[in-house]
């Protein structure tokens, strides 16, 4: 035993000594010397002192205590073992008159420094240097994550984010040191938890988001912890989504073989540039028309503009009674000499029509050559999964592409959709590329040139997070029948919903629905006399801001024949209930009453 600078330095094996500082910063610091020369220490707080010694010490006091007397009295064996372990085996009596002895034994694993021009670096990683600490923040988010869910009915729908929560998060400066995970989870738990903008509620109706699963949830995690970068090559999650994207081939009607290819990609949006780069491809770049219905989803306008296609080439056709693309006017809408992208919509995003996908495939039949099939099924296609709405999608087998959403009704967590390509190698060949030489395959390896499926040479990227768990693990869960039935409910219950505002008649009235889970509606107030369009228009804006802002839903704003505001009911959600509709119901009949006593809206009363 030695002094350096007022600091005890205790001798041990092989060169090697240590100094004890009982109070550095909070913790406990040992440094180790080797030669007289600082090679490794370590900081350890209360909690990490309890673990290393088996909670024989519960606070780095009583750790510096223990090593403090067992060096001075020598009546333990303490010693450097693999260069970076300080290791300490202490006799323990027990039993009458403490004739009894145990072994205690302990290790306390050292950092490590590097030299650099003589100057001390520190040898560092994102990894905890307590697992059993890290270990028990992530069991509290499990437990606290389930609690989210199975209480999400104590809840409103959606909350406004206060003022000095924005605030909050606005003067966050950037984070050059860190701090402790519990705080960062603290500050999740206070900042963003509260305020998402509520699809997963049972009374989540707006847009066509949806509902997310905790098995999705879970999949997330170990995905995240996996952290795989899902390009291609020999790893799990290619076998996965070679699977995934088979089970969906055949849940589409669509050939399930080499002959055929498919991608999962972040949605739709991505999905139909994929498809309309594929077709321009067939078509040797020749001008492209583009033949959408009215109703058809504005992602095609962005394929459009990305793939310089030009919008003066995007032909919208008209609708018929039931608002599905009209077969004549497109028929007539044809250019015999150029080539033609066709889009038919399986349930669009306005109101959940259905277009003659059979009809459409029959045009394209007659010009192989110059037409190309495709099938917008972002909303719809999935239901694919119910028997009973299966015959509503007749046609898929004969098109060219489909491109759909897993994160809507499938309820897989966001982001998550499907392109399938009925021509395999066209697809391949539009987007493959000559690899780099880190990319280079070999005879085996993580890379081989046989066997293997690279999916980065069916799309935009190079980098593709796995989003084949998530899928895999929810279908396997709950199975394609499951999901079928809970498509079924959300129909059934859209359509009492529409019973139900027949009954409110003199209050409310149906715009607009189809044959899915989506109903367009309005609070009319009396069916007695005309009423000035601008005033039930704002009635009904303020109707839907009051609605969200209460918590008492969900529902989006549409508008119908473009001047008559509606409110957009769409049930992609497994949470809800009939009874949420009949309540939902009531709660728009009162919210009616009292907006018609305001002063602004009285005029429509008289």
């Amino acid at each position: 035993m030695a002094s350096f600078n007022e600091k005890t330095i205790y001798e041990l094996n092989d060169e090697y000594s240590i100094i004890l500082i009982e109070d550095f910063n909070n913790h406990l610091k040992i440094e180790l010397y080797q030669n007289q020369i600082l090679t490794y220490d370590v900081l350890l707080n209360d909690h990490q002192c309890s673990t290393i010694t088996h909670k024989l010490c519960e606070t780095k006091a009583e750790l510096y205590n223990l090593l403090c007397d067992l060096l001075i009295t020598m009546k333990s064996s303490i010693s450097v073992t693999n260069s970076r372990y300080l290791e300490i085996s202490l006799p323990i009596y027990f039993g009458h008159e403490k004739t009894r002895t145990k072994v205690w034994i302990f290790k306390i694993e050292f950092q490590r420094f590097l030299f650099i021009d003589n100057k001390k670096m520190d040898e560092i990683s994102l990894d905890p240097l307590d697992w059993t600490e890290i270990r028990s923040l992530g069991h509290q988010i499990m437990d606290d994550m389930i609690n989210y869910l199975s209480d999400i009915r104590l809840r409103p729908a959606w909350r406004p984010m206060p003022a000095i929560v924005r605030k909050a998060i606005a003067q966050t400066d950037i984070p050059l040191k860190g701090q402790s995970p519990f705080e960062v989870y603290d500050e999740v738990c206070s900042l963003v938890l509260p305020y998402s903008v509520g699809n997963n509620h049972p009374h989540f109706w707006g847009y066509v988001q949806g509902t997310g699963s905790l098995i999705g949830a879970f999949a997330e995690f170990i995905t995240g912890t996996m952290n795989t970068m899902s390009w291609g090559g020999h790893q799990a999650s290619i076998y996965i989504e070679r699977q995934i994207l088979s089970w969906l081939k055949v849940l589409m009607n669509f050939p399930n073989d080499d002959t055929s290819s498919g991608l999962l990609v972040s949605g739709t949006s991505v999905a139909t540039i994929i498809a309309m780069a594929v077709a321009r491809k067939k078509f040797c770049n020749r001008t492209m028309k583009v033949y959408c219905s009215k109703e058809a989803h504005s992602c095609l306008i962005r394929a459009i503009d990305l793939l310089n296609i030009g919008k003066e080439n995007i032909i919208s056709i008209s609708t018929n009674s039931e608002r599905q693309i009209d077969l004549k006017a497109l028929e007539a809408a044809l250019d015999p000499y150029s080539c033609g992208f066709i889009v038919g919509s399986a349930g669009t995003v306005a109101t959940g029509a259905i277009d003659d996908l059979k009809g459409l495939a029959n045009i394209c039949a007659r010009r192989p050559n110059d037409l190309w099939f495709h099938i917008d099924g972002a909303i719809g296609a999935v239901a694919r999964c119910s028997k009973r709405l299966r015959p509503l999608f007749n046609g898929f087998e004969h098109a060219d592409s489909i491109a759909f959403d897993l994160h809507k009704w499938l309820f897989v967590p966001y982001e998550c959709g499907c392109i399938l390509i009925r021509h395999g190698e066209l697809h391949k060949s539009t987007f493959s590329q000559p690899a780099a030489s880190y990319l280079t395959l070999m005879d085996g390896g993580i890379t081989p040139s046989e066997g293997e499926v690279f999916f980065s040479d069916y799309g935009l990227e190079l980098s593709r997070n796995m989003k084949s768990l998530k899928v895999w693990m929810t279908l396997k869960t709950y199975g394609i029948e499951k999901f079928g039935q809970i498509m079924e409910q959300n129909v059934d219950q859209a359509k009492h919903f529409v019973r139900l505002i027949e009954q409110y008649s003199n209050q409310f009235e149906v715009l607009t629905t189809g044959p899915l889970n989506i109903v367009c509606f309005r609070c009319i107030v009396s069916r007695s006399h005309v009423i000035d369009l601008e005033i039930l228009n704002k009635l009904n804006k303020q109707m839907l801001i009051t609605i969200q802002e209460r918590g008492t839903a969900v529902v989006s704003p549409i508008a119908i024949d473009h001047n008559k505001f509606g409110l957009r009911m769409c049930i992609t959600n497994h949470r809800t209930k009939m009874s949420d509709i009949d309540k939902f119901m009531e709660q728009l009949s009162q919210l009616a009453d009292e907006l018609l006593n305001l002063p602004e809206y009285s005029c429509l009363l008289n």
